[in-house]
């Protein structure tokens, strides 16, 4: 048993008498508060989604095979994997993550994505992981970028690099949340640009992001990337908006 593990064994049990807290999901009880925010039966129920998925990583109603970006040629990205959508306990983790600062979830979620078979096929030695960036005045309000220490764990968890500053944000665009499709193709068309060429050129590259609604976030880094050279861009999320 590791250092860390060693001391949540001890520690655990103390803070659940003497800070006792709650999991944001069903309100029970935290038994094991440094393995939270959410209690352990919720963790479980952020494993991997059974849905079948395009080759993309999009999530695909009954009897399809490839999304229509996918069938039309025109999606950048070779492969893709999401652990579910975003919803239930997946939902509230990532919000948790992103939104109130709660870092530990990064290792948690990068836990449930390393068992999955889908997920650590797209993981190969070869691989170098890039997170999806924020624009430097974002990440100096929020204080870290998510998808930053998603591929941090990630790394660390299988033993693969990870580039977090080969990809820029080089435009201060709108937040894409309540954005149409169309308008959040827009808000991100040029807003990225790769700044060290030598970490991705003729790689395999796993961009790495917490959520993905639309895709045009991933699709405009993954032309990025591949105009700098990259000789393969996947995608890996923890959960996607159907």
């Amino acid at each position: 048993m590791s250092l860390g593990a060693t001391m949540r064994t001890l520690v655990d049990p103390v803070l659940a008498v003497v800070f006792p807290a709650h999991c944001p999901v069903c309100s029970q009880d935290l038994e094991r508060p440094m393995r939270g925010p959410l209690c352990e039966a919720c963790w479980a129920g952020v494993a991997s989604s059974p849905r079948a998925r395009c080759r993309c990583g999009q999530f695909l109603t009954a009897g399809g095979r490839s999304c229509g970006r996918c069938r039309r040629g025109l999606s950048p990205l070779s492969a893709g994997f999401s652990l579910g959508l975003y919803e239930g306990a997946l939902r509230v983790a990532v919000h948790e993550l992103k939104y109130r600062g709660r870092r530990r979830v990064a290792a948690r979620l990068a836990e449930a994505i390393a068992q999955d078979a889908v997920a650590r096929g797209l993981l190969s030695p070869e691989a170098v992981l890039v997170p999806v960036p924020l624009h430097p005045r974002r990440k100096r309000e929020r204080g870290f970028n998510q998808a930053e220490l998603l591929a941090s764990e990630l790394g660390r968890r299988l033993g693969l690099p990870v580039a977090p500053s080969a990809l820029v944000r080089r435009a201060f665009t709108a937040a894409q949340t309540g954005l149409s499709a169309a308008a959040r193709r827009r808000n991100v068309a040029g807003a990225f640009a790769v700044r060290r060429r030598a970490q991705v050129a003729a790689r395999v590259v796993v961009l790495v992001d917490d959520v993905v609604t639309t895709g045009a976030t991933a699709r405009a880094c993954a032309e990025a990337l591949r105009q700098a050279g990259a000789s393969d861009v996947r995608l890996l999320s923890a959960a996607r908006v159907e």
